[in-house]
């Protein structure tokens, strides 16, 4: 079985990255100890500091599943939300590829 990754792409709300930056870091604590997480991060735009994404990626769509079910991630990313102004998903099977 591949694995998935699944990229959120955002749209920060003017003056609202500290509050993202906060949200994401109690969220990171948490979600790094999720069975079948590969990887998990947080990345900003270099050329427009508004653009935004979260990329995560999982063993399984079922590992990936049942983290992003749970109440626990429901409460965590909460407060992320509140801090887009756009969002949009895509998920993705992991093909090829080099590195972990």
């Amino acid at each position: 079985m591949s694995h998935v990754r699944f990229i959120l792409d955002v749209t920060v709300k003017p003056g609202h990255e500290d509050d993202l930056l906060s949200a994401y870091a109690k969220l990171r604590e948490r979600v790094a100890e999720q069975p079948g997480l590969v990887g998990h991060q947080l990345c900003q735009a270099i050329d427009d500091p508004s653009h935004w994404q979260v990329t995560s990626e999982w063993e399984s769509l079922e590992a990936s599943a049942a983290w992003d079910q749970s109440d626990e991630h429901r409460a965590l990313i909460g407060p992320m939300r509140a801090c887009f102004e756009r969002a949009s998903n895509t998920k993705l099977r992991v093909r090829a590829g080099t590195g972990s």
